[in-house]
């Protein structure tokens, strides 16, 4: 009856643990367009190393990697590279060199995506087709980077002027996608796309977790409008609608549990091309919010909450002989609804007052890079930003400068230091998938977040371009770090603000990023290692006693190949291995009046078993006939059906006190996907 809270409660650890001890706890890609040219190559290199520090994947590369539901999914095969952790069912979001995902970005054509994740974070709310490219920066960010403290990953949707009418589509057994080129005249496309999934018709018996049955649908739209206004000006809008629905049925007692999330995102950008001179302006919206109710015998609790951010950039690039310039303006406005509960029954009811919190932030900076020798360049810059809320301003400089060293072409070596701040704190009620977390924003009590960043980085890159190697040191300072130590019952039963129940202290997260690839030949790839630390000290605990965060991981390893064995055919996979997730372990346990309690040990102090998976999949590609491409992927996620422990919890079972394992949602998931392109 009670078995959903219990699932969020411990799949969350350590917040709910750490509430009972008590506990403490725009490097953006140039977006230049161009009218329509055809390149036709014969391979398409997944990755590019920029000296900027940034990662371009091209989305016609993920055609021959395993699919998820039916499709290749952007975000998963992201987190395949170095420094983003390699995720887990239940686990939403991206975690980038030890932060949590909250302080890591993700933006849709410049608009930022709260929550990125469909069915509790097995694949995200990016639909492939439409989007020509992603880019990842990890930390070597510039002066026009604001807002977060970890990495940012860019989606950038397709933006050239088609001359005909193209049609890119996927059919599976779980869901169908597709996206469709429309002319609008010589100077203007629609580009729109749509997804949906019906998972229920024929993979309903698979979706069970923790012994309750799971229904799931979702829907993605996405829309484009490219428009060349003339020689030297190019609008372009974009809208992106998601909306998830899953409910989970106690098999014992009947209960039905929902849970419903839904994304909203919409920009405008205007580009302006001079000699040497490009303007920039854009506008966007984002608006994210979820809902939870519970059904648990006679008692009934449900919450929700939202987060709306309406933005304005307005920045220009130049040059001026050897060096590069660049410079903008920007504002920011939040509207947050924490958290706004109720909860009723037969003997109680209780609403807690509906709290909304708006906040402004703006800021200017300025970023150079010039090439002092031949070997040598510098790429310098400074935010000034100024946030407003609760009555409270804060003011804060954000220096940024990157010294790279260039001894011969084949090699890179690159020094970055900065300093960012985060005035939005998200507050993680569940660190599983769950969408119940929800956003506050900074006061006199909760300081905006701090960061001091320094990386090491090396790059090879072969003459001809066959291997690549790439390899980073990084440390990150964390000050004002906030978390929220109460349970989903302290949230349904609390009178007071969710200020209450936040503690604050201080991390650290260092590590290496290691990854060699292939990028040419018929057999191409990449293994990816990285190890590292990400660690938290919070007085509530203990004064000077630091302990595992929870997106500690020890050692990630990512082994990713595709071999071309004729024009037809090719065989693509992945292998993941991830060291096992923090816990807080139980020392003892007694009963006081028929009730379980449980004393804990050293917060943190024990991991759970290692992870790992092996995904394979099969591309067979027809002779393409009068403009038309087909091709059929016949995909295997978890191949060898290992069984991951994602989290444990107490419980009792035919009248046996025990430790209860919740373990990954499929255990084999095949899939067969039919794509055609006109």
């Amino acid at each position: 009856m009670y078995r959903l809270t219990a699932i969020i409660l411990l799949a969350a650890l350590p917040s709910t643990i750490a509430g009972r001890l008590p506990a403490p706890l725009s490097d953006s890609l140039r977006n230049e367009s161009i009218k329509e040219v055809e390149v036709k190559a014969g391979r398409v290199h997944a990755l590019s190393d920029h000296r900027k520090g940034r990662l371009y994947w091209k989305m016609e590369s993920l055609a021959e990697m395993p699919h998820v539901l039916g499709s290749a999914d952007p975000l998963r095969c992201l987190q395949l590279l170095p420094g983003v952790a390699t995720n887990n069912d239940y686990t939403s979001g991206i975690h980038i060199q030890g932060c949590s995902p909250s302080q890591s970005i993700v933006h849709l054509d410049g608009a930022p995506v709260f929550n990125a994740s469909h069915l509790l974070g097995l694949f995200s709310v990016f639909n492939a087709s439409h989007f020509r490219g992603m880019a990842l920066v990890g930390n070597r960010h510039d002066a026009s980077f604001g807002n977060r403290l970890g990495g940012e990953v860019s989606f950038h949707p397709i933006d050239t002027i088609a001359r005909e009418i193209h049609l890119d589509a996927t059919v599976s057994f779980m869901e169908s996608e597709g996206t469709l080129t429309l002319p609008a005249g010589p100077r203007s496309t629609l580009y729109l796309s749509g997804r949906g999934s019906y998972l229920n018709l024929l993979y309903g018996k698979l979706l069970v977790i923790d012994d309750m049955q799971t229904r799931y649908g979702l829907q993605d739209y996405n829309l484009t409008f490219v428009h060349q206004a003339g020689p030297s000006d190019n609008l372009r809008i974009s809208l992106y609608h998601g909306t998830d629905r899953m409910t989970l049925t106690d098999r014992d007692f009947g209960d039905k549990n929902r849970i419903g999330w839904e994304n909203t995102a919409a920009s405008v950008h205007w580009l302006h091309h001079a000699d040497r001179l490009i303007l920039h302006q854009s506008a966007t919206f984002s608006r994210y919010h979820n809902t939870l109710a519970l059904k648990m015998g006679a008692l009934a609790a449900h919450s929700s909450a939202a987060i709306t951010q309406a933005s304005y950039r307005n920045t220009a690039e130049w040059s001026e002989g050897r060096l590069q310039w660049s410079a903008g303006v920007e504002y920011d406005f939040y509207s947050l609804c924490p958290m706004k509960t109720g909860i009723s029954g037969s003997f109680t009811h209780n609403t807690a007052a509906h709290i909304r919190e708006e906040a402004h932030e703006a800021g200017i900076h300025i970023q150079t890079d010039t090439e002092l020798s031949r070997h040598w360049s510098v790429q310098g810059g400074l935010r000034l930003s100024a946030y407003h809320s609760h009555g409270s301003t804060f003011f804060s400089p954000s220096p940024r400068l990157t010294v790279s060293y260039t001894p011969d072409p084949p090699h890179t070596l690159a020094l970055h230091y900065g300093f960012y701040q985060q005035h939005l704190h998200q507050m993680a009620v569940s660190h599983g998938g769950f969408p119940i977390d929800y956003w506050i924003s900074s006061s006199s009590d909760i300081r905006p977040q701090q960061a001091h960043s320094l990386a090491l980085s090396y790059c090879f890159l072969s003459r001809n371009g066959l291997l690549e190697f790439n390899a980073e040191l990084y440390y990150k300072k964390l000050n004002r770090q906030h978390e929220y130590f109460g349970s989903v019952l302290d949230i349904f039963t609390q009178t007071s603000r969710p200020e209450q129940d936040i503690i604050h202290g201080k991390g650290r997260n260092y590590g290496i990023n290691l990854m060699l690839k292939k990028n040419k030949g018929r057999l191409t790839g990449w293994i990816a290692y990285a190890t590292g630390k990400s660690i938290r000290c919070f007085p509530a605990l203990s004064r000077d006693e630091w302990f595992n965060s929870s997106f500690d991981r020890r050692h990630d390893l990512s082994v990713v190949s595709n071999y071309r064995i004729d024009r037809h055919w090719s065989i693509g996979g992945d292998f993941v291995y991830a060291g096992g997730n923090p816990f807080t372990p139980t020392r003892s346990i007694y009963a006081i009046n028929n009730n379980i309690v449980g004393e804990y040990g050293k917060y943190n102090s024990a991991r759970l078993p290692a992870t790992h998976r092996m995904d394979m999949a099969l591309t067979y590609r027809f002779t393409p006939r009068r403009g038309r491409e087909q091709s059929v992927n016949l995909s295997v996620y978890n191949l060898y059906a290992r069984r991951n422990i994602l989290f444990s919890y107490l419980s009792v079972e035919k009248n046996t006190l025990g430790y209860r394992h919740v373990y990954s949602l499929c255990r084999v998931l095949p899939s067969v996907g039919y794509t055609l392109k006109f």
